[in-house]
């Protein structure tokens, strides 16, 4: 799967770029589909690439606009990156490491969180986090047995867990977060206690509002941690 947000912001002639990069788009014997989510202050593009993102198109309009700020984020089968463009150059670009092992995602309606879970084994035992939009909690499970822990009695061992799923997925009310909270205006979606960041939404909107990366056992846990604290 590769997913890609392009956003086009800044005091500039947005109207006047959305023209100029649909010619170039038109005339590019290789430009692949995407769609269109535009706002008053913001333009933004949606691609599910074959071959990838249309770099040179953007960097062509972003030198005839040089106010603009390009921003594109994309993943690709996990695989994280983000790049800058400005006057027709990159100026930042950040590629991730692969996706965390045994995350499950997964975004109910409005763009809900429906349920965030990520598990690491350690010795006979899975540890681990999950989050829903109103609630979270640490846990631990060995065999049959699952042991909720309270989000303020969690080790060093559980946090550490914990921020590899919150650093890529969430960000929560008590935050700041401008942007996002922009984004959900845009989009039309209540900020409730734990959201998922916009990027991810566009992913899992793409994927049938669900991502996973876990193994049959961690499905087990996740299965078990959804019967007991989730229902």
């Amino acid at each position: 799967m590769f997913t890609a947000v392009v956003r086009i912001t800044g005091a500039g002639r947005l109207a006047d770029f959305r023209e100029r990069l649909r010619s170039l788009l038109v005339r590019d014997p290789d430009a692949e589909d995407y769609t269109e989510h535009h706002a008053s202050d913001m333009l933004e593009y949606r691609f599910t690439p074959k071959k990838g993102i249309p770099f040179p198109a953007l960097a062509e309009a972003s030198g005839d606009f040089p106010e603009l700020r390009v921003e594109a984020q994309w993943d690709h089968d996990g695989a994280r990156g983000h790049a800058v463009i400005e006057n027709g150059r990159v100026v930042d670009e950040e590629r991730g490491a692969a996706a965390a092992r045994n995350v499950y995602v997964e975004a109910g309606d409005d763009g809900r969180l429906a349920l965030a879970f990520i598990c690491e084994r350690r010795a006979d035992a899975w540890i681990g986090y999950a989050a829903s939009a109103e609630r979270h909690t640490y846990f631990r499970s060995r065999g049959r047995e699952l042991e909720l822990v309270d989000p303020h009695e969690g080790d060093e061992g559980l946090e550490e867990i914990a921020f590899r799923l919150v650093d890529d997925w969430i960000w929560y009310d008590e935050e700041d977060a401008p942007t996002e909270r922009a984004r959900y205006v845009q989009y039309g979606y209540p900020v409730r206690g734990a959201n998922l960041r916009s990027e991810k939404l566009a992913l899992l909107r793409r994927q049938g509002s669900a991502f996973s990366t876990l193994e049959s056992e961690a499905g087990a846990v996740r299965d078990a941690l959804v019967r007991q604290w989730l229902t």
